[in-house]
């Protein structure tokens, strides 16, 4: 060989030539993985963004809003119209962790309020009483809905459903669709419309329901079997666990949390009015599923429904100061729930790797 030819074979290739395809797939594979990054980072926190910008649409950039809806009363009085609906969506999660649906939560609630403000105004019992005796009415509920569904095989979309008429007529029958106004403790409505530290006092409350309901799906066995049970309820059998109990758990859960939200009305309202309760299973539902759909995709979580919740509601209230009909609340509500349920079923499909 002479002294100016080069080696040849695979070592010499692979060093002059290969290495150039190599940095070039080194940086297709580092645009892929920012890519990845970027979109799992846009899951996670697409709610918050979509928040931001609502905000920041009906309060700079669209000026027949911009002038009002900045103001501090209004975002104190959006934080304190949706506290009743946080703590029911909150409980809802629970039995929807496990595979189950709740569609009496809103009725629950509205029983609550009606007979925490009885118990007031007819017996005169004191303000932890009557607190107690909401929830507790919620918790019975609860337990009931969990014992026809575990005991009786009965589905949970038609128990809840059921158990939901017959909470209306209950209710209706013991008011006769009278609202139920005096003897309400001044401490529970002043409670219910004061501020602490410039936050609407209720939404304490749903803080430490949050934290609760947080606690129990991440950070105990029991969250851990829910969330086994609502993955593959066949696998969660075969590994022993108790699947009657937990389901009939996850409904007692949600039914206290529909009684705090019943007393919690009463302190918003002032009243225990018949013809309110059922109207905020829908908005609760919709909740849970948009927040399925952020923070943690694919799965129901707190934050995701809490930042869900207002979500919705100041887009309604941007809407609201624009003008537009109230109709258009319906419509919102309604497209965000088909949209979120949709997007919730893809996200879990993609996280359990197309099994389901």
């Amino acid at each position: 060989m002479s002294v100016d030819q080069k080696p040849v074979g695979a070592a010499g290739e692979d060093r002059t030539q290969a290495a150039p395809e190599q940095e070039g797939a080194d940086r297709s594979f580092g645009s892929r993985l920012g890519a990845s990054a970027a979109v799992q980072w846009l899951e996670r926190y697409s709610l918050l963004v979509l928040l931001i910008v609502i905000v920041a649409f009906f309060g700079f950039i669209w000026m027949q809003t911009a002038s009002t809806f900045m103001q501090l009363a209004n975002f104190q009085n959006i934080v304190r119209s949706q506290t009743v609906l946080a703590v029911l969506a909150l409980g809802a999660i629970v039995p929807l962790v496990c595979g189950q649906f709740d569609l009496s939560i809103g009725n629950v609630a509205g029983m609550a309020s009606v007979f925490t403000a009885a118990v007031f105004a007819r017996w005169h019992v004191p303000l932890p009483v009557g607190i107690a005796i909401g929830i507790a009415l919620g918790t019975l509920a609860g337990a009931v809905n969990g014992a026809v569904v575990t005991r009786l095989g009965v589905s949970s979309f038609i128990a809840t459903l059921g158990s939901a008429a017959v909470i209306t007529g209950i209710v209706n029958w013991y008011t006769q669709g009278l609202s139920i106004i005096q003897g309400i403790p001044a401490q529970l409505t002043v409670f219910g419309g004061g501020n602490w530290f410039g936050i609407p006092s209720p939404f304490y409350v749903v803080a430490v329901a949050a934290l609760l309901v947080y606690y129990l799906l991440e950070h105990t066995p029991y969250g851990r079997n829910l969330h086994a049970v609502g993955s593959n309820v066949e696998s969660a059998r075969l590994v022993g666990l108790g699947i009657p109990r937990i389901v009939f758990l996850s409904f007692v859960v949600s039914g206290a949390a529909a009684g705090l939200g019943g007393v919690l009305l009463v302190a918003d309202s002032g009243a225990g009015n018949p013809s309110v309760g059922s109207s905020f299973t829908l908005t609760a539902l919709t909740a849970a599923f948009l927040g399925a759909t952020s923070v943690k995709p694919g799965r129901f979580n707190v934050v995701g429904t809490l930042l869900a919740i207002f979500f919705l509601a100041t887009a309604i209230t941007g809407l609201t100061f624009a003008g537009v009909q109230d109709y258009i609340n319906d419509l919102f509500t309604g497209f965000a729930l088909v949209l979120a349920v949709g997007i919730s079923v893809l996200l879990s499909r993609r996280r359990l790797g197309g099994s389901r």
